[in-house]
């Protein structure tokens, strides 16, 4: 056996020690009473530099050099501030009575320990002076005696009720749940950093495009935003040395997956996979997972890339005609990913794959709404958000299978929810975009009369508006009884009725050019499909069938024909099928989403997917061309006898504005002040053009802090 390991005379200098704490200089370690404390990064390195002069004044200037080029951008001040703050915390240091670490107000900090720079103190825990080479006996004695002592800390543990057992359950303090952000806007995504004691983020400050990843510290005040960019960012993710935040989004006009310092610092893009749905980074600090499709015409898969090698391959296989999987998380060994898996919007499970590969396994069998899962820390539940109550609630879900349990915190409204490894802490958003419908009068100049008003006040959304022929009424979709159901009401917003009960997701409701009949796209199964219902109710008869989706309608203005959005060959195209039923017609070939009738029959303009903007093709046929090069979204238009309304979201403010057919030319008509939703039908204009209907969210997203979670 290789002999015990002591200090010897050239080590010193190569090891710092003060209290029960040593710096080993060599492997950039700190150690308590001779165990590993994890500090890494900047925080090592402000302790490093207080340690070069004790009881001396350190100023924040210098820290700054040391621990930042001057060619770095970052918020120092509070960059500084969580670097200070993390070296405490593994001190089990107090700003407020220090012992290692003093605060000199506008100055810096100065380290006030004794330190011994390679020589152990007398009766200092970590003294080491030993004979060169111990003996195997000596070491018997001691590994006999070190057990002794741990059986009789483990007995007097047991009886004190200190190890696991219903006992220790029965002392712990019960789950608290605090508000962890409350600012103007909506935060979302939490995502918590390995030790605990941090959460990152997503802020949003409506009504204006400014979103970022931000940091803040559990109990900490300001928040610290790591992305400097305009552009989208969601789904931020730790790496597991807590060093680095990946996250997905745009920057600069590119788009992708990204990885920043977590203390600030410049960002570098690992990989051109951009939508926002869904990022991991695994526990060895090996992989990353989301999200990828190898073409347009396929569903999502899960796929992993290697951060050694920069190379990606899939996990999942989905079948086809079905929208994907969405939303992975990286189990707490790195073996298994989580996801949920979308066959039509609201009809999702979760499902469980081996970083491998290989055949996948159903944990869920409820076919609604999951919004983001999380693993508990030794592996054995998820945490989900399902709509599987008839509201958003935090669900549980055994690994091993089984029924989901409610749990008793969260509210109604709780989404994506993230679970700390170390802890025993649960953050989740709280709060819905709750989108309400607005109203908007115009002049004949296309000049607001007033500002716009709310047309009717919910405490729930209402989406999806559209103007009945003569403009009398109008139909949306509706939360108000539990899920979304079609309703009609006045065009004041007065007097509404509801006209469907199937329990299930249904929306995009259309009515027929001579105002009886209204079209919609609702669930009853895996995939949406397309239904006419009487505009004063009764049985709603389905239109298509199949195993593909069938969403968004719209009328022919002779009414023989109904226009429906299908993923049945691979990518999003247009179809049309009679009234009466029958086989589908495919009307584009190079994709095509959301349709209208021009008002006199003559063409089609529609939205695409996959080459954002408004096309037009002339009907029974013709060539395609694209008359609004917009980033617009596929539910913020209208069109009328003379041109097209529609809400333009690339400026600071989203802005109503209009395309004269005539002209060629766009003019704004008018500001919106709150925030939109997204992918949901939002607009609609009336027959004469004089009144704009459009959503607004009313209610924004908060964090909230779950203490004690188990």
């Amino acid at each position: 056996m290789p002999p015990e390991e002591v200090y010897l005379p050239s080590e010193v200098g190569r090891t710092i020690r003060f209290g029960v704490f040593e710096v080993d200089l060599r492997s950039g370690e700190l150690r308590r009473s001779g165990v590993k404390v994890k500090l890494q990064g900047q925080p090592f390195q402000v302790l490093l530099t207080l340690l070069e002069r004790p009881g001396e004044p350190i100023t924040r200037e210098e820290l700054r050099l040391r621990l930042w080029p001057a060619d770095t951008f970052v918020d120092f001040e509070h960059s500084l501030n969580a670097a200070i703050k993390r070296l405490r915390d593994a001190l089990g240091d107090s700003a407020e009575k220090p012992v290692f670490i003093e605060t000199l107000p506008r100055r810096g900090y100065r380290f006030l320990a004794p330190v011994n720079n390679g020589t152990p103190a007398r009766g200092d825990p970590l003294d080491t002076r030993a004979p060169v080479q111990a003996t195997g006996s000596k070491r018997l004695v001691l590994v006999i005696g070190g057990l002794a002592v741990l059986i009789v800390a483990a007995v007097v543990a047991q009886r004190s009720g200190l190890v696991s057992g219903h006992r220790a359950v029965a002392s712990m303090p019960s789950m608290k749940v605090v508000p962890f952000t409350t600012y103007p806007g909506s935060e979302s995504d939490p995502a918590f950093s390995p030790d605990g004691k941090q959460i990152a983020f997503v802020w949003t400050k409506y009504p204006r495009k400014d979103n970022g990843i931000y940091v803040k510290l559990v109990g900490g005040e300001d928040p610290l935003r790591l992305t400097q960019g305009a552009g989208p960012v969601c789904f931020p993710t730790w790496s597991p040395d807590g060093g680095h935040i990946s996250y997905q989004g745009c920057s600069s006009g590119s788009c992708g997956t990204f990885v920043v310092p977590a203390l600030g610092g410049p960002e570098r893009k690992l990989t051109s996979a951009s939508a926002c749905l869904g990022l991991s980074w695994s526990s060895d600090g090996k992989f990353l997972t989301f999200p990828a499709k190898d073409s347009a015409a396929e569903p999502w898969h899960i796929a992993v890339f290697s951060l050694d090698t920069m190379e990606q391959r899939p996990v999942t296989s989905p079948p086809a005609n079905i929208i994907g999987d969405h939303h992975p998380s990286f189990s707490p060994d790195s073996k298994t990913v989580a996801f949920t898996r979308l066959s039509s919007p609201w009809v999702t499970d979760i499902y469980l794959a081996s970083i491998q590969g290989g055949q996948t396994r159903r944990l869920t069998f409820d076919k609604t709404v999951i919004w983001g899962n999380a693993w508990d820390a030794e592996g054995q539940s998820l945490v989900i958000s399902s709509h599987r109550g008839g509201d958003f609630g935090l669900w549980r879900v055994p690994i091993a299978g089984g029924t989901p349990e409610r749990l008793s915190i969260g509210s109604t409204s709780a989404f994506y929810p993230s679970i700390a490894l170390q802890g025993n802490r649960l953050a989740y958003r709280m709060g819905t975009l709750h989108p309400n419908i607005w109203r908007l009068a115009l002049d004949a100049s296309l000049r607001p009369i007033s500002p716009a008003a709310p047309l009717m006040i919910s405490s729930v959304a209402d989406e999806g508006p559209q103007f009945s022929p003569d403009g009398n009424k109008i139909v949306f979709d509706s939360q108000r009884s539990g899920n979304n159901e079609i309703w009609v009401a006045n065009a004041d917003g007065s007097e509404p009725i509801r006209l469907t009960s199937l329990n299930v997701l249904s929306g995009t409701p259309r009515w027929s050019p001579d105002g009886k009949f209204i079209a919609f796209d609702s669930r009853p199964g895996d995939h949406s499909h397309i239904f006419v219902i009487s505009a004063v109710g009764g049985a709603p008869r389905q239109i298509t069938h199949g195993d593909f989706e069938a969403s968004v309608p719209s009328w022919s203005r002779d009414g023989k024909w109904i226009y429906f959005t299908s993923n049945r060959f691979g990518i999003w195209q247009l179809f049309k099928v009679s009234t009466q039923g029958g086989d589908p017609l495919q009307v584009t070939k190079k994709g095509g989403f959301a349709a209208f009738e021009s008002p006199d029959g003559s063409a089609l303009y529609y939205w695409k997917d996959n080459d954002h903007g408004i096309w037009k093709m002339p009907l029974p046929a013709g060539e395609e061309k694209r008359i609004l090069p917009l980033g617009l979204d596929w539910g913020r238009w209208a069109v009328l006898n003379d041109g097209i309304y529609f809400v333009d979201s690339n400026q600071p403010r989203p802005v109503i504005s209009f395309f004269d057919f005539a002209s060629h030319r766009i003019s704004r008509i008018a500001t919106i002040e709150k925030a939109l939703p997204f992918e949901v039908p939002a607009f609609d204009v009336s027959p004469d053009g004089r009144t704009v209907l459009f959503l607004q969210v009313e209610m924004q997203g908060d964090i909230m802090l779950v203490e004690n979670f188990r």
